[in-house]
């Protein structure tokens, strides 16, 4: 992987060596970097390896007995978002002027995908589609996905920028089903593991960046939201609880891949909700 100047490269440790074999690393565009060309390749990049990687989430959740056919699209699709992904990533950012087409590759990519998941949300919800997928996480995946595309098309219309409004709502629900995902995905003599993902999860559903959202988790929350601002005190408490969010997801990855956490997560799965809160964290920094 080589990575253009001007672009930030993350990994969970220090140095920038990935752990393999799950870890993938996060790239961003330097903090003051406003380039709509460079945000559109970053965001792409980064969409794109995440698109694939829900439609290898729905296959594995998916037994051939029982869906064969949605499986199969599932596998298609990884297929798809996993090339499109090599090519971006091997092409580089765009120029400026090609923006506006680069972004809607990406847009038309995902628009069946979005389609999928609404449709098979559904089709589970009634029961006439009998897999392991729950209807939140079709939800959870399609929200994702036209949030993509949603950001694609602002950056292909020239504007870069974040707004917190936007920002902190998105990703504080995500972060708060990710952390229900987790809960129920655990061994059931996790208990303090479980009790945890729990509570940071009701943190995420009440502690949206307004000051009524901050008291309310605190009431609710008080020892998951002091643990979240102890750990920086001088930034507000939805950074901090991101940031918070983002060493829990960490530790998880590593003690799962170890088997140090007994559960039925994929450890692909652990490095994924690492690496959208860690978007979570920078997209946060950015934002107005």
């Amino acid at each position: 992987m080589t990575i253009p100047q001007g672009f930030n490269v993350y990994t969970r440790a220090d140095d920038g060596v990935l752990e393999q074999p799950y870890e993938k690393p996060v790239v961003t565009p330097d903090a003051d970097d406003q380039s709509p060309a460079h945000h559109a390749w970053a965001d792409a990049r980064f969409a794109t390896d995440i698109m694939s990687e829900h439609a290898q989430f729905f296959a594995l959740l998916m037994p051939p007995e029982l869906a064969a056919a949605p499986r199969q699209q599932a596998l298609d699709f990884a297929v798809q978002f996993a090339e499109l992904h090599a090519t971006i990533d091997a092409a580089g950012p765009p120029e400026p002027a090609e923006v506006p087409a680069f972004c809607n590759t990406a847009i038309e990519a995902i628009k069946p995908f979005i389609e999928y998941k609404a449709t098979l949300g559904d089709a589970q919800r009634d029961g006439s589609l009998r897999s392991l997928v729950w209807p939140l996480f079709f939800d959870h995946t399609r929200h994702e996905a036209e949030r993509w595309s949603r950001r694609l098309g602002q950056l292909a219309a020239g504007e870069s920028g974040f707004d917190r409004r936007e920002v902190v709502p998105f990703w504080a629900n995500i972060m708060d089903e990710h952390c229900r995902f987790v809960a129920h995905l655990l061994d059931p003599d996790e208990y303090k593991l479980i009790e945890t993902a729990l509570a940071t999860a009701g943190v995420f559903a009440e502690l949206t960046g307004g000051a009524g959202g901050s008291l309310v988790a605190t009431a609710k929350h008080p020892v998951v939201v002091a643990k979240a601002i102890a750990h920086n005190p001088e930034v507000d408490e939805v950074m901090s609880a991101a940031r918070e969010v983002l060493d829990f997801k960490t530790a998880a990855a590593r003690d799962i891949e170890a088997a140090r956490i007994t559960s039925i997560i994929d450890p692909r799965l652990t490095d994924h909700v690492r690496r959208e809160a860690l978007k979570f964290v920078d997209e946060l920094k950015r934002a107005s």
